[in-house]
């Protein structure tokens, strides 16, 4: 008989690659830091120095803009998976990703964009 009555904590539980990377953004008019990114969705940090942090609840809706070194923004719709931890660190899904974002995200992950 097994025993599933415990619970892993800190488990990866994104199943799609990811790049690591570090990246000025904003959610909602908010400075961030992309610290990951995959197809499905992203990690981050809040900006230490940004006085008013954001208020990032689990399941908040908003937008994140990311600007690429060639002046192009990315625009995307997002759901916080994961609230702002005692590290700042936090996570989200996209919610609807355009076609030339999804070819955006995906160079990004297989090295084709540049990103310095």
């Amino acid at each position: 008989m097994v025993n599933r009555s415990f619970t892993v904590r800190g488990k990866e539980r994104r199943r799609d690659r990811r790049r690591r990377l570090q990246l000025s953004a904003e959610i909602d008019g908010h400075a961030v830091s992309l610290v990951d990114i995959s197809i499905a969705g992203f990690g981050a940090a809040v900006d230490a120095t940004d006085r008013a942090a954001p208020k990032l609840p689990l399941g908040h809706r908003g937008r994140l803009d990311i600007w690429l070194s060639d002046g192009r923004r990315m625009r995307l719709e997002i759901e916080i998976g994961r609230e702002v931890g005692p590290d700042g660190m936090f996570g989200g899904r996209f919610l609807d990703i355009s076609d030339e974002n999804f070819r955006l995200i995906e160079a990004i992950l297989l090295g084709r964009e540049h990103l310095v």
